[in-house]
């Protein structure tokens, strides 16, 4: 099967979904999913002071800016009938020479999920990580979001360890989970 290239502007839509590259007048639409699905996913775990401090922080327009385009970053955003509804944000991580990535972003609004639009984001990120010889992919997500953790479960991941991290005035335990990256991820479903 051809892969979908999200640099293609002739490239061919799956359905009525479209995963292709952010650019930088997508940011305002990014940021506004973020603050939606934080409140919607976070509401009773993390405090509202905390959540938007911190997304007033992660989703200012200079501080995503540099994501877009940098090497080593894959950045995406899944469009529905023309529609930016969610995003998905890749990096590499570590030194160089070692082939890894991290998922960093990947957020729907509530009410395009369950649908296919995050697993399309995966796949266009997994090929690309592929194609950019990563060999392994690691994603941490907050370890009472047993949703999320199905769903990473659901496309490969494992879990690895947890760990802690402060967001503001409170510490959220994490689950890291890491997924293989092949070639068998080039091809596109």
């Amino acid at each position: 099967m051809k892969k979908n290239n999200p640099h293609d502007s002739t490239a061919k839509p799956r359905s009525d979904v479209v995963i292709r590259r952010a650019v930088e007048t997508d940011l305002p639409q990014i940021a506004h999913i973020a603050r939606v699905t934080w409140d919607a996913t976070y509401n009773q775990t993390i405090d509202v002071e905390n959540r938007h401090r911190f997304l007033e922080h992660a989703y200012k327009t200079e501080a995503l800016t540099g994501s877009i385009d940098a090497p080593g970053h894959w950045f995406y955003v899944v469009e529905f009938i023309g529609e930016s509804v969610g995003f998905g944000h890749f990096l590499q991580r570590y030194h160089p020479s070692q082939a890894r990535a991290e998922l960093v972003r990947l957020y729907v609004l509530p009410g395009y999920q369950r649908v296919g639009r995050g697993e399309a984001i995966l796949k266009q990120g997994f090929a690309d990580l592929a194609e950019a010889g990563i060999e392994q992919c690691f994603v941490s997500v907050q370890e009472s979001n047993a949703s999320a953790r199905r769903f990473y479960e659901r496309h490969g991941f494992s879990y690895h360890r947890s760990h802690g991290q402060f967001l503001g005035t409170q510490i959220v335990t994490l689950a890291e989970y890491i997924r293989p990256i092949t070639k068998d991820d080039l091809i596109i479903e």
